[in-house]
């Protein structure tokens, strides 16, 4: 079976865990770059990276690489691609471009000529063209330009794969989902130890842990994939594909979740409930400083309000008080929190067992992690709460 060249997108730090992921999941030739990894495979792993990469963003495969020297060059290139066979001569498309070192003197031109060798080639055999449609296309294009390379890739992911399709509210200082997954995987958590979200805002981080524990592959909540809309979508394939996910109907851990905001606590209620999860997180109003675990050894994992898009009074004094509370609360634990402030996590006052930089959105973070144990940290037990179930499972 012919292998195709797919591009899977992330944030930087995460190529790691996105490239390690893909060799799981039985991508070959993997090669991580920039933001990113390139890996080989069929159109069923296409499918299968959107469904259930935690760490991608969206998928990208190379449907034409060419050389070129001029405008014309370009444009005579793109025309011979055969674009009815993703894009019907009624559909919508868009085009985005990324280029560097080129003659082109802006992306926004090299777009506009892709745009146009598209559209003329179905005027030349339908005598009829696609509409453009910038907002919510059904077949997105995107151009990599690199001096006289260009690569042609087909957008599969549509929106980025971050939507999960679990969030009916959005907190003000919300973490962002591919972030979260990541928080988790870095932990090392693996399910065996309940795990403490002690300022959950919108449940992100707590959603992403039990989506983690339970295998529930990252793409399951969500209604669509850009590669639904191309005309070559095999519906069989995608069908088999998912039916192949086996995912857990118990654990023998609790996932916790606190806030001291009433408002937020309804926001991650919504959010869990969505992702019928509430068998599994329970959530309560309370204090991050009053916070204790009900059984230990436990990971708390969490986001603290870091003054950038929720006010805080004073950062150095509140970051020294959930080090206190980390110390006089948590005995047998670890605990991971990730923030902006770098200058208000030296008052965390505690000896890091682990460190990376990471990205929230746009903000330059550090992701810390504190060792509160003494003795082995994976323990085995059995849940007081045995009978959880998914409320119900989604019909693809």
């Amino acid at each position: 079976m012919k292998h195709e060249i797919f591009l899977a997108k992330t944030f930087a730090k995460f190529e790691p865990l996105l490239q390690n992921e893909l060799l799981q999941l039985g991508a070959r030739n993997v090669q991580a770059m920039s933001r990113s990894v390139q890996f080989e495979g069929d159109l069923s792993l296409l499918y299968k990276i959107n469904y259930c990469s935690r760490f991608a963003s969206r998928v990208l495969w190379q449907v034409k690489y060419f050389n070129f020297n001029s405008n014309d060059d370009f444009y005579k290139e793109i025309n011979a691609f055969s674009a009815e066979k993703y894009l019907s001569r009624s559909g919508t498309f868009a085009v985005s471009c990324t280029a560097s070192e080129t003659i082109f003197k802006t992306p926004l031109f090299a777009a506009l000529l892709t745009k146009d060798a598209i559209c003329d080639r179905f005027r030349d055999i339908y005598e009829q063209r696609p509409d453009v449609d910038k907002e919510n296309p059904e077949v997105q294009f995107h151009v990599h330009i690199h001096k006289n390379n260009a690569i042609l890739y087909l957008d599969s992911s549509g929106d980025s794969l971050h939507k999960r399709g679990y969030k009916v509210s959005n907190h003000p200082a919300s973490i962002n989902e591919i972030t979260a997954a990541a928080m988790v995987a870095l932990s090392g958590w693996n399910g065996k130890c309940d795990f403490i979200d002690p300022m959950c805002g919108g449940a992100t981080i707590l959603i992403e842990a039990a989506m983690q524990a339970l295998n529930i592959p990252a793409g399951y909540y969500r209604d669509k994939f850009g590669f639904f809309n191309w005309l070559n979508f095999d519906r069989f394939t995608w069908k088999n594909m998912i039916n192949e996910h086996a995912i857990q109907d118990d654990i023998p851990i609790d996932l916790y979740g606190y806030d001291i905001n009433p408002r937020f606590l309804g926001m991650a209620k919504a959010n869990v409930e969505k992702a019928r999860l509430e068998d599994f997180i329970l959530l309560n109003k309370r204090d991050m400083r009053t916070v204790k675990p009900k059984r230990t050894p436990s990971m708390l994992i969490f986001n603290p309000p870091y003054g950038e898009r929720l006010e805080m009074e004073d950062n150095n004094i509140f970051y020294k008080e959930i080090g206190d509370a980390l110390k006089q609360n948590f005995p047998q634990c670890k605990a991971f929190l990730i923030s902006s402030d770098i200058n208000a996590l030296k008052n965390i006052g505690l000896k890091t067992c682990f460190k990376q930089n990471m990205f929230n959105g746009p903000l330059e973070c550090k992701y810390y992690g504190y060792d509160l144990l003494s003795g082995k940290f994976a323990p085995t037990y059995q849940s007081q709460h045995g009978d959880h179930k998914i409320n119900s499972k989604k019909k693809c």
